[in-house]
């Protein structure tokens, strides 16, 4: 088993805070503070500086958390393959985004369950960034991931062709207006999702090109639930940008409305990404069959 203490001090790089990390481990706070001394105290060296409230990796912290990654991983496959090669079930760990969520866990759960129904499995819903650095270290099997793939070492293989629509209330008064212009819009109450969704940074950029700011726009909130997001527009307390694909049931019900935005052609896909070596395994050649 590995130590629990190189777990705590992974958990603990990527929370910055021992409150959070404490109660993501279900242990006392001085014990995360504990595993971190006692670390300290084998390597002898300092892993983390303060800066403000703000716990900033040392340079030697930097290579410990690497390597301690690389430990957990390198446990959990270990553990993953004695399941898969002892016992009569193989077990799947996908990384998705909120958005590919949103349109794909249901077709893949039908996949799994009319051609695998032997496999086990878990979704786990991350953003981009940390679903990359998960399959680099072997924590997850393959991901479904909203963007352009922007990382070498993995096949990325496009399932769906997505675009980002203005969504508002079906009442909202610009709901039948054509051609609406974006400035329009700068008095709207917006609700979009976290600055570190793919969603949110291409919303983004799109701003940057038309000479706007998201700080000029009135966000009220930031929030990593779609589903929530969606309710909120349908209950009229203001408008959002979301994927297509994810409202398209929502728009045939007419829930909420797509607004006519000038030159608001923001387009991107939906891609499985999964390590060169399964490229003949089963469940992604599958899961490809998926594609638009």
């Amino acid at each position: 088993m590995i130590n629990d203490k190189l777990n705590t001090l992974v958990v603990l790089a990527r929370e910055k805070k021992y409150t959070k990390t404490a109660e993501i481990l279900n242990i006392s706070q001085p014990a995360v503070t504990q595993h971190i001394k006692a670390l300290e105290d084998y390597y002898q060296i300092k892993i983390f500086d303060k800066k403000g409230r703000d716990l900033i990796l040392t340079t030697e912290g930097k290579v410990l958390v690497k390597n301690a990654k690389r430990l957990i991983a390198l446990n959990h496959n270990i553990e993953k393959e004695l399941v898969s090669d002892f016992t009569e079930f193989k077990r799947l760990d996908i990384g998705i985004t909120l958005t590919a969520g949103s349109y794909f866990i249901p077709e893949i759960l039908n996949v799994l369950k009319e051609e695998f129904p032997e496999i086990r499995y878990n979704f786990h819903t991350d953003i981009t960034e940390n679903i990359y650095e998960r399959l680099k270290y072997y924590e997850l099997d393959f991901a479904i991931i909203d963007g352009n793939p922007h990382n070498d070492e993995f096949v990325s293989k496009l399932l769906l062709k997505d675009k980002l629509i203005v969504i508002a209330p079906n009442h909202h008064p610009l709901k039948d207006k054509k051609g609406i212009d974006f400035s329009e819009l700068k008095n709207e109450k917006f609700i979009l999702r976290h600055e570190k969704a793919h969603t949110r940074k291409v919303f983004e950029n799109y701003l940057s090109s038309q000479i706007e700011n998201v700080d000029e726009l009135d966000v009220i909130l930031e929030i990593d639930n779609t589903a929530l997001i969606k309710q909120l527009i349908i209950e009229g307390h203001g408008i959002s940008v979301m994927s297509k694909a994810v409202c398209e049931a929502n728009l045939r019900a007419g829930t909420f409305v797509e607004l006519d935005i000038n030159d608001f052609n923001i387009e991107r896909g939906i891609y499985l990404i999964y390590r060169k070596e399964k490229k003949d395994d089963l469940v992604i050649q599958n899961i490809l069959k998926l594609a638009r």
